[in-house]
């Protein structure tokens, strides 16, 4: 199977899920991260009537910058304060705001630093090969360097096989339009693809078109309760807990630092 394009799903988290269960980063991107930034930037009254807001949106667009973009078109953004107008055709919700709102305030420190050594070293092994990897990620482009920077994995994704929603709206993973764009991008058939993920949505979304998957369940996920972090991550991705046995998932593993066993026997590596 050389010669594979391997789609590294990034954020919903498959890169660094073994640490993203237990810091917290998840849910403080999906609750403060996107409150923060609708209660300063777009006028919501409180947090909590931007959480609302923000998890209704997200349950059925699954990325909160296509989220907030379908609530401005559907009118449920707040009125806007008074002396303050906009432009004829002017959006008041922007994604490339939202992009930077997240690569510049999030607490990346929560995500603790570089992933280990065996992660590491399945894409140095993945670099040498004939082995194309992607990036897609349903977060906006600069929040996505900025992740992948502090994981230590940016040298690994080259500018034109990276994507973030921004590169792809006004679709967004799960949708089939959003997959085959950065399919066409990188010149590949599904067929030639692995996609590695988190999200079953998007697992499902893959199997569909014709890739093989590989689910990343969370350090812990197959043999123990998640712990309190855990627990908050999922809250925030409701319906889309990781299911092994769904028919979609041709394999699982805890870490993206066991994906080289799946990789070496499917003789990409």
């Amino acid at each position: 199977m050389s010669g594979h394009v391997v789609f590294v799903f990034v954020l919903t988290s498959s890169l660094f899920l073994w640490q993203r269960y237990h810091s917290g980063f998840t849910a403080h991107r999906n609750t403060d991260g996107a409150t923060d930034f609708m209660v300063e930037k777009l006028h919501f009254p409180s947090k909590e009537a931007a959480q609302e807001l923000r998890d209704e949106y997200f349950l059925k667009y699954h990325s909160t910058a296509k989220g907030l973009r379908a609530a401005e078109e559907d009118g449920r953004l707040p009125k806007l304060p008074v002396g303050v107008s906009l432009q004829p055709g002017e959006k008041r919700f922007k994604p490339s705001d939202l992009d930077e709102y997240w690569a510049t305030n999030l607490d990346f420190s929560m995500l603790g630093g570089p992933l280990d050594e065996r992660s590491i070293q399945t894409f140095e092994s993945l670099s040498k090969s004939n082995t194309q990897v992607v990036g897609f990620s349903n977060g906006p482009r600069l929040y996505v360097e900025r992740v992948l920077k502090e994981i230590g994995l940016a040298r690994f994704f080259e500018p034109e096989k990276l994507f973030g929603v921004t590169d792809v709206l006004p679709h967004c993973k799960p949708d089939r339009s959003s997959f085959e764009l950065v399919l066409s991008k990188v010149s590949a058939r599904p067929e030639q693809c692995i996609m590695v993920e988190d999200s079953m949505k998007n697992i499902r979304a893959a199997k569909a078109l014709g890739m093989k998957t590989i689910l990343i369940m969370g350090k812990g996920r197959k043999h123990q309760a998640l712990n309190k972090n855990a627990s908050l991550a999922e809250a925030t991705k409701v319906g889309d807990a990781p299911d092994e046995n769904d028919q979609a998932v041709d394999a699982a593993v805890e870490t993206v630092a066991e994906i080289d066993t799946i990789l070496k026997e499917w003789k990409v590596l």
